[in-house]
């Protein structure tokens, strides 16, 4: 691949600190699905030309705008096998108990309620799904930075499955292509560190705002037409207090993992630093088209990054070399940072290329609420409302009147609302029980 002018260097003169607004994002809550006569699906204004990829809870189709023709990447969630599973969490763990203190939000991990399923303190392995798709909106919303995926629009269509979230479209896909088999054409140190400098910037801008990604790898790495680079999928990250980045769960791919996670019952950890390390690993898939650490054992892949030496075969300048010893260091401690990588020689290129300023790059947005949070997706609570309206009405003769059917659904959302009030009355009966618990215990003590 060929060297271009980098978009950081374009962003490298000194420039009047400016605040960014955050992302305006369109909640459309009635949308209607339909289907074209050449068979492809249509949400309000978005017609799904083809599938071009699939996770554990959703599909991104290719999606056009019909009245501006305009691509995008539009992420689809089936909102019962959401529900499903979070009910399937709950039941494997009791039931909702505990306090949840919410001293730190996973993104996806609701404070209150959503935390108590995760175990009372948000501590627990598996976050909500349902909350883990409403976290990585409620936090898009907030940023808005140009090495960070744009969300656009979020789309219910309260009579299906399905809920749609309108990202930016990825023309140039993936940073690159790694796989267990296999090494992937590496790129020139020019346009590594090009790259490597853009994943710097949205890193930074994301620690200045206290989120850790967690799940950093080329496959979250993605190129715009204009050969922009842009971090995506936000459904691990996590959300932690200011002054305070120690997070307790592991997360993320295991071949991008930092030691200290690899480690069974590994405590407190910095999140920052593991977010450096995998960021170490990823500017090693570019230099070499491989991770240094390869095993299809998951338990020997763990053994292997704790403990393996990491091979630097090639050509390759001393700078580049000496900032792997420093971003690969096992030790968290001494590992090198944020700040620290910005002032590397191998960064600056020997001094001869600037970056845009941190204080420039890190404009400060404030941490989705409660509220917000709850908010993200004001139709989720009101879906299982409009399925029963939808069975109450089925059960009725044809010739009911669409007044009939708003007075239906109604009915069912008023239904709703008693139970989630009685729901509400119980969790906090048990956190008062609790908490006189916890006093109990501490006048004992």
């Amino acid at each position: 691949m060929s060297a271009s002018p980098s978009p950081t260097d374009s962003l490298e003169q000194p420039a009047k600190r400016h605040l960014r607004p955050p992302s305006a994002v369109v909640e459309t809550l009635g949308a209607t699905t339909s289907e074209t006569k050449e068979g492809l699906r249509k949400i309000n204004n978005y017609l799904l030309k083809k599938e071009i990829g699939r996770g554990a809870f959703g599909t991104v189709h290719l999606g056009i705008d019909e009245n501006t023709n305009i691509e995008y990447a539009i992420k689809e969630f089936s909102k019962s096998r959401l529900r499903k599973k979070e009910q399937m969490d709950l039941f494997r763990r009791g039931g909702p108990r505990g306090r949840g203190r919410g001293r730190m939000m996973g993104l996806g991990v609701n404070r209150g309620a959503a935390a108590t399923a995760t175990g009372g303190d948000g501590s627990g392995t598996l976050s909500n799904p349902l909350d883990l798709v409403r976290g990585e909106m409620a936090v898009l919303k907030k940023l808005n930075h140009p090495h960070i995926v744009r969300l656009y629009e979020v789309l219910d269509d309260p009579s299906g499955d399905s809920l749609y979230m309108v990202f930016e479209m990825m023309h140039n896909g993936v940073l690159m292509d790694v796989e267990l088999d296999h090494v992937a054409p590496p790129y020139t140190e020019a346009m590594a560190r090009r790259y490597f400098k853009e994943i710097m910037l949205g890193i930074e801008y994301l620690h200045a705002n206290d989120i850790v990604h967690r799940d950093i790898k080329p496959d979250n790495l993605l190129l715009s037409k204009e050969k922009v680079l842009k971090i995506v999928d936000f459904g691990v990250s996590e959300m932690f207090v200011k002054g305070n980045d120690k997070l307790k769960k592991s997360a993320g791919s295991p071949a991008f993992m930092a030691p200290e996670l690899c480690i069974a019952r590994h405590g407190e950890v910095s999140g920052k630093a593991t977010d450096i390390w995998s960021m170490g690993v990823t500017l090693y898939c570019m230099i070499y088209g491989k991770t240094p650490f390869t095993s299809g054992n998951l338990l020997e892949l763990y053994e292997m990054i704790k403990e393996a030496p990491i091979e630097y075969g090639g050509d390759h300048s001393e700078n580049l070399l000496d900032l792997f010893h420093k971003i690969l260091d096992r030790n968290p401690d001494t590992r090198i940072t944020m700040k620290e990588l910005r002032e590397h020689p191998w960064i600056t290129n020997d001094n001869t290329e600037a970056m845009l300023s941190a204080e420039e790059n890190c404009d400060i947005v404030s941490e989705p609420t409660e509220e917000e949070m709850k908010n993200a997706i004001k139709s989720i609570g009101s879906i299982f409302a409009v399925m029963k309206a939808v069975t109450k009405f089925k059960r009725h003769s044809r010739s009911l009147s669409q007044k009939s059917l708003d007075q239906i659904m109604e009915e069912a959302k008023k239904e709703d609302e008693i139970a989630e009030a009685k729901k509400e009355k119980v969790l906090k009966g048990a956190n008062e029980v609790d908490e006189l618990t916890e006093a109990t215990q501490e006048l004992q003590i």
